[in-house]
């Protein structure tokens, strides 16, 4: 178990290092929450993102489910506010950006934090993927909901359900 004020501190870090986006804060949440301390299982931290990810609200509140799960209803109204805080900082820190985003410097180090970010993704969704894409229902289920998402550009909502409707299915022919 990890307590409510480390998961608070956790999360207002993660949202700092970051900027905020929801996806970049993925691999430092699922390192800490799964695999360095156990408090959530995989498939726990999955659901909650994906719970996240599928209903309307900015990007990085998907952990109000990590804190639903961890601490109940305190949990997740306290994860949900601390989420939001680095982004009312960013309002006034904008302006002083502004002033030096043109530097080649400035562009340079944007430039790199973005693709190091991209590479902390990745191999996140490696890790994950190797856990869980353990049988040919699973990797089917995810080329399937890829194709949906990317191919044919539908809501992420619906090509979850359908994806999910499909390897239901798939399961219960098997077995």
């Amino acid at each position: 178990m990890i307590s409510l004020a480390r998961l608070l501190a956790l999360l207002f870090t993660a949202n700092v290092a970051t900027f905020g986006s929801g996806l970049a804060t993925v691999p430092l949440l699922e390192r800490e929450l799964v695999r360095d301390t156990g408090a959530l299982t995989l498939d726990q931290f999955l659901f909650a993102f994906t719970v996240g990810r599928v209903t309307p609200g900015p990007s990085n509140q998907w952990v109000a489910g990590l804190g639903y799960m961890l601490h109940g209803l305190a949990g997740a109204l306290l994860s949900a506010a601390v989420a939001m805080l680095p982004g009312f900082a960013i309002v006034p820190l904008s302006a002083g950006y502004r002033r030096v985003e043109s530097l080649a410097a400035v562009r340079g180090f944007s430039r790199g934090l973005t693709a190091a970010v991209v590479g902390v993704m990745l191999a996140t969704a490696a890790q994950i993927g190797s856990g869980t894409l353990t049988s040919a229902r699973a990797v089917l289920v995810c080329t399937l909901t890829l194709a949906l998402l990317h191919r044919l550009r539908w809501n992420p909502l619906l090509a979850v359900v359908v994806a999910a409707a499909v390897g239901a299915v798939l399961n219960a022919l098997s077995g």
